[in-house]
């Protein structure tokens, strides 16, 4: 007669795989609860470490140049660049090509000092994008055919010289434009000529009177940007010019270093 102690009970072949099943999930708890406590740098090494279970191949990147805890794989660096979330921009992009703030602020000063010099009617003062344009009347600085600067041309450029000491980020195009009445001379032999000798005219001034010479250039057009047609007499004289484009500096550019003048005030009256 058979023992039933030592009969051997059929044991149902689902229980196995409920018991594998159920060592999955500890196991996936596990893990979970391992990873909301895990730090930068254990999760680094775990992964390298799960990376080398794998494969010797293969490196994961992560955010130091050390080698990991858990392997012996050199996590490498991925440059991040911080991302405006209004704008999409990154920093840099942010900085360079943010719309310029000093503008306007430079657009009402200069206003204000010619207003109260009476100089509104012969040099004005407008923005163009992100470009600050002052154009002075030709016939406020020059004789006609001439290149010298007159007498009276001091107080306007001295004028203009406060807002440039003022504000040393930004470089300065001295732009010569005349009329189309042809001018050939020994010195002058076309407007091309005249107007880029004048220009560079202006720039020397400014250089004698301590601004920077790589924050200006000089440049010529004769009368190949006319204000307005060259119809009559008083639209020539429009069209007889000198305009100062003001722009910022990038910032990666080297920069002039700040200037202080001698005379921190504005010019006095004549």
């Amino acid at each position: 007669m058979d023992d039933p102690l030592f009969e051997d009970d059929d044991v149902p072949t689902w229980i196995f795989t409920f018991a594998d099943l159920m060592s999955l999930l500890l196991v996936f708890f596990i893990l979970l609860f391992s990873l909301s406590r895990m730090t930068q740098s254990t999760l680094e090494s775990t992964l390298s470490s799960i990376q080398i279970a794998i494969s010797n191949k293969n490196d994961i990147k992560g955010t130091d140049n050390k080698p990991s805890q858990g392997g012996n794989k050199i996590i490498t660096t991925i440059p991040q660049k911080n991302t405006d979330i209004k704008s999409g921009k990154t920093d840099s992009q942010t900085d360079e090509d943010a719309p310029d703030a000093n503008l306007p602020k430079m657009e009402r000063d200069l206003k204000r000092q010619l207003d109260a010099y009476k100089l509104n009617k012969m040099v004005s003062v407008s923005e163009n994008g992100d470009k600050l344009i002052i154009r002075v009347d030709g016939k406020s600085l020059f004789a006609s055919g001439e290149a010298e600067i007159g007498y009276d041309a001091d107080f306007i450029l001295n004028t203009l010289l406060y807002t440039f000491k003022k504000y040393p980020n930004y470089t300065i195009n001295i732009q010569g434009h005349t009329d189309n009445v042809p001018i050939k001379t020994v010195r002058f032999p076309s407007n091309w000529e005249l107007s880029a000798i004048r220009a560079t005219t202006i720039l020397r001034y400014f250089l004698d009177k301590g601004i920077s010479p790589e924050r200006m250039t000089a440049t010529g057009y004769a009368d190949s940007i006319p204000l307005v047609p060259n119809d009559t007499a008083a639209d020539r004289a429009k069209n007889r010019r000198a305009e100062f484009v003001l722009e910022r500096m990038p910032k990666s550019a080297t920069k002039e270093k700040t200037q202080k003048p001698q005379n921190t005030k504005p010019p006095a009256f004549p």
